[in-house]
């Protein structure tokens, strides 16, 4: 199944809600990837890098028949994905990938690649005071 996700910095929901698959050309901040579940790697990457247990997401358009969804990703993810050195990005990079395999699976291969771009995204978002969300299409 074809999964295409992006990971981009938005003023607020509304601007947020504009986005996706058809609407690429929005002009944010924006990191494009694909092959995996993003909810589920936020989920993982939150518990990862903040400890604990993974935060409910904030669904900004609720995925319906059409296989799309955008959420935004958790305040405390974001903090820890900007504060984290890239030694760091790297060791939740191949834990990551460990826990995926037992789910959907994740693109070992980009995982630093995601991380490392989210995590300069998130120090984006915070630069700017303004979230980041990730959109994602899986028809």
């Amino acid at each position: 199944m074809l999964r295409v996700v992006e990971f981009f910095v938005a003023p607020d929901d509304g601007a947020s809600a504009v986005v996706g698959p058809r609407r690429r050309g929005h002009g944010f901040p924006a990191f494009g990837c694909a092959d995996f579940f993003p909810d589920d790697a936020v989920a993982d990457w939150e518990v990862l890098l903040v400890g604990g247990v993974a935060s409910d997401l904030r669904v900004v358009v609720p995925m319906k028949n059409d296989g799309f969804m955008v959420f935004e990703v958790p305040g405390s993810l974001c903090s820890a994905l900007a504060a984290a050195r890239r030694g760091r990005l790297v060791e939740v990079a191949a834990e990551w990938v460990e826990l995926a395999e037992a789910k959907d699976g994740a693109p070992a291969e980009m995982a630093v690649e995601i991380l490392t771009e989210v995590a300069g995204l998130a120090r984006t978002a915070e630069d700017l005071g303004q979230p980041l969300y990730c959109w994602y299409f899986a028809p």
